[in-house]
């Protein structure tokens, strides 16, 4: 059917510059429209074909995590429930062993909501990873290498990737509840320090992250306390790269025993015994403390200072 002369005097009536800025908006509008069906396909692909199965997979999925993480990895099960559009996973038994096959990390019950970001980054990640009586092991062996959960954190500030740290930062909210921490110093001969009611949440915004610790420590060694940080990791640089980090770390510690340091902390001076309570603000750049303020409460303080002080 031939145009009709309205449609054509229309036609005629708009500058060639406009039809060509209209074409280019339609031509626009139909690649956004295309982006999003194919976003929804894989969406909906994911939701219903891939993450009903995922427990058949979790030889390969173990096999994936060992990789990434560089420590071998078992999972006991994998079990997907579903509340509207995000899908969460539920893992049971994971286990992280190190070098040793020791066991370094045990994670009794994990809830992890999928995120619709995952499609974006191509990769599996998460609006929530929520883990219940964790158990995680922290190292550090004769020759001053520092391993968590049998992995070991680098002591250099060079630029080497840390595939397993970045993955980490990326996401949206962790949370461990009810856990436990442990804590063998090899280098210092120690018996191991534990950690019980360990509560843990690190919050991932862009550039900021923003981290919580609080736990229990054992008996004799004072009340419960807490330990916060906010940073913000460089312009352009990896989320994992933690030690190009600006910000601040807060600690509180309502009651201690101080003299507990000696034994874990080199200090400039001999601390024999004190009681009482510690709050420090420290400003943190580059994995360096720039500056530090201290509030200190103590009683019963016995201590001697070095030749040099």
């Amino acid at each position: 059917m031939p145009p009709s002369p309205l449609a054509s005097a229309d036609a005629a009536l708009v500058p060639p510059r406009w039809r060509w800025a209209r074409n280019l908006l339609r031509v626009l509008a139909a690649v956004v429209v295309a982006g999003w069906s194919l976003l929804l396909i894989a969406w909906l692909t994911l939701y219903w074909g891939i993450l009903p199965h995922v427990d058949e997979w979790r030889g390969p999925i173990e096999t994936r995590a060992s990789r990434v993480l560089g420590v071998p990895v078992t999972i006991g099960g994998i079990q997907v429930e579903s509340s509207g559009w995000v899908p969460s996973l539920r893992l049971t038994d994971v286990v992280l062993h190190d070098a040793q096959r020791r066991e370094a990390l045990r994670l009794p019950r994990v809830a992890a909501a999928v995120s619709a970001r995952s499609l974006l980054a191509l990769e599996l990640r998460f609006e929530q990873l929520l883990i219940e009586g964790a158990q995680l092991d922290v190292r550090r062996d004769r020759q001053g290498r520092i391993f968590v959960a049998g992995i070991e954190v680098p002591r250099s500030q060079g630029s080497g990737e840390n595939p397993a740290a970045d993955w980490f930062f990326e996401q949206h909210e962790f949370a461990i509840r009810g856990g436990a921490l442990r804590w063998t110093d090899e280098l210092r001969d120690l018996p191991a320090l534990e950690l019980t009611d360990v509560d843990f949440v690190v919050r991932n915004r862009l550039r900021r992250h923003a981290l919580r610790l609080d736990a229990t420590p054992p008996a004799g060694w004072g009340e419960r306390f807490s330990l916060r940080g906010d940073f913000t990791e460089r312009l352009l640089s990896r989320s994992g790269d933690w030690r190009r980090w600006v910000g601040t770390v807060y600690a509180d510690l309502p009651r201690t025993d101080v003299s507990q340091l000696r034994r874990h902390v080199d200090l400039p001076f001999e601390l024999d015994a004190g009681d009482g309570a510690l709050r420090l603000w420290a400003e943190v750049a580059n994995g360096t403390v720039r500056a530090a303020t201290a509030d200190l409460a103590l009683r019963e303080v016995a201590l001697r200072l070095g030749p040099q002080a």
